[in-house]
């Protein structure tokens, strides 16, 4: 390894920081030395390691107002840089909840949706189970009404049975200390 045998300052305007450049500004003077000495070839090492090397004398005046307006264009750079990265964290933590938002709402659409297929489905039974039960009301009203006409004849030939001497002899004799008063087996309680 070559070392350089003179103190260097840190960051500066250098002599051949890349093999392709006559002059340009090192910002890490031992990090580009240790660049050099790890991966370059060990046949370009010698020339590269004396060859680099800091600005000592004085280079004109526009070079250090025109590195000084990058500096300062830079500084403004890396401000915008992180308000932008500021941003875009709060524009990725907005995407994720809108993302969630618009997984929740997905999900309660979905929910929602088949919600109201089951409300349907249950009203369209509903509605049938309705109209059954009105055809059902009027078949059975239209029972009762035979009912109560069969036992309208049922009660006069009831009556006219329970009132007719043949009959009336027939239970005597078929049933014998019945307690019958013509309106109940239970006189005592009438």
């Amino acid at each position: 390894m070559i070392a350089h045998s003179t103190p260097t300052p840190k960051t500066g305007w250098c002599w051949h920081v890349h093999h392709d450049d006559l002059l340009e500004w090192c910002s890490d003077y031992d990090g580009r030395v240790a660049y050099i000495q790890n991966q370059k070839p060990p046949v370009e090492l010698a020339l590269r390691l004396r060859l680099f090397r800091p600005v000592r004398g004085p280079l004109p005046a526009a070079l250090y107002k025109a590195r000084a307006a990058y500096d300062k264009a830079g500084a403004a750079y890396d401000k915008a840089g992180a308000a932008h990265d500021k941003a875009r964290a709060a524009y990725d933590k907005a995407g994720a909840a809108h993302d969630k938002a618009g997984a929740a709402h997905d999900k309660a659409r979905a929910a929602r949706d088949k919600a109201d297929a089951a409300y349907d489905k249950a009203r369209a039974a509903y509605d049938k189970a309705g109209a059954a039960l009105y055809k059902t009301r009027a078949a059975y009203d239209k029972a009762r009404a035979a009912y109560d006409k069969a036992g309208a004849a049922l009660y006069k030939t009831r009556s006219a049975m329970t009132s007719d001497p043949v009959v009336l002899a027939l239970h005597a004799r078929e049933c014998p200390d019945c307690p019958w008063n013509g309106h109940t087996i239970f006189p005592n309680l009438a």
